[in-house]
């Protein structure tokens, strides 16, 4: 995998937990209403599993966010150190 497919990975997988949190939702409810398991979330979030459209569109949607708004990335929170 390339630097820039895993920068991608790493910023959608920030990018899903940031919105699921300011939602207030838990990784196991977003994976209850994609009918999924927690891990398939965790996968996303964690290990930056790489998603079909059709998934971002299915993400976005449970999360109440645009697929454009789900990849702006520009909004992604920086780690504190």
């Amino acid at each position: 995998m390339d630097q820039n497919q895993k920068a991608f990975r790493t910023k959608l997988g920030q990018r899903i937990e940031q919105l699921r949190i300011e939602k207030k939702i838990e990784q196991g409810e977003l994976a209850s209403i994609l009918n999924k398991d927690k891990q398939f979330i965790n996968r996303y979030e964690r290990q930056g599993a790489n998603p079909t459209a059709f998934i971002l569109v299915q993400i976005a949607d449970a999360l109440g966010v645009t697929p454009n708004d789900l990849l702006d990335f520009s909004k992604v929170e920086k780690p504190s150190d």
